[in-house]
C-alpha cells in the first residue's frame, strides 16, 4: 500500500462488478465529493477500489456505505 501520511488512513478493497472505465470514473469523482476523503482510486480492470481518508472527519463505515450506494458489493483487502 502507498504512503499514508499519520492523520490519514488508507482503505483498500473490492468492489465486483466494475463494468467499464466509466463506472470507475464516475465512483472516483462521486468518492471525492465526500468530505473528509483525501484521495480515491479505482482500477475497473482490476475492480479494486484505494481510499485515502482523515479517519477524525469519517470512519470506515461511511467510506464503504458510499460505494455500497453506488449498487456495488464490497470487500476488504488491506487497511492502514
Amino acid at each position: 500500500m502507498g504512503c499514508v501520511k499519520e492523520d490519514t488512513s488508507e482503505l483498500l478493497f473490492k468492489a465486483e462488478d466494475i463494468t467499464c472505465s466509466s463506472c470507475a470514473e464516475d465512483m472516483e469523482k462521486i468518492l471525492l465529493k465526500k468530505e473528509g476523503i483525501i484521495n480515491a482510486s479505482v482500477n475497473f480492470a482490476e475492480e479494486t477500489v484505494r481510499v485515502i481518508y482523515n479517519p477524525r472527519m469519517l470512519d470506515r463505515k461511511e467510506v464503504f456505505l458510499a460505494v455500497r450506494k453506488l449498487g456495488y458489493k464490497i470487500k476488504i483487502i488491506a487497511e492502514k
